[in-house]
């Protein structure tokens, strides 16, 4: 029997990691005037006044997330790190994933271990952490952070940082 020193790489943040159903995904028209390149794919978005998907800019609540940006097909990034990878305004629209599992960027001080609940960053970023980012534990700072509903982590980061989460946001 062969033995496997190394772990698969889990992914590129907002792969869908697994086969999406009909209705997981949608396109959403960008708002563009809001700073994408500052905000990459795999990240949660909410709805600005307009109907427009825009990013998360602190105080947000649970209820407001609207999906998770999907990463484009062949892809923009240069590079592996989630933030530098970002959709492009001039087309218009991008595809957001309301359910399903999808690889993330893992931000913040802990270990995810499967089944545990997934916390996005809302306010006060400390190091390594920003607002929008995934993180696996609670802050003791109530506030701070809003939990994804009805989303788990499906199991530890790799080395690069990349981890898996399921979420239903329907």
């Amino acid at each position: 029997m062969t033995a496997y020193k190394f772990r698969i790489d889990t992914g590129y943040a907002g792969t869908l990691s697994r086969e999406p159903a009909p209705g997981d995904i949608t396109p959403e028209s960008l708002d563009p005037a809001a700073n994408w390149s500052a905000y990459g794919f795999g990240l949660p978005v909410k709805y600005n006044g307009s109907g427009q998907i825009t990013p998360l800019t602190g105080g947000e609540a649970a209820s407001q997330i609207a999906g998770l940006l999907v990463r484009s097909y062949p892809g923009r990034a240069v590079t592996n790190t989630g933030r530098t990878a970002y959709p492009q305004i001039n087309g218009g629209a991008q595809d957001t994933a309301r359910r399903g599992f999808m690889s993330v960027v893992l931000n913040g001080a802990g270990t995810p271990v499967k089944g545990s609940p997934v916390y996005v960053r809302v306010a006060n970023p400390g190091t390594g952490e920003f607002i929008g980012g995934f993180e696996a534990t609670v802050d003791a700072t109530a506030g701070n952070q809003i939990e994804l509903p009805n989303a788990r982590f499906e199991g530890p980061a790799g080395s690069d940082g990349i981890t898996e989460i399921s979420f239903n946001l329907q």
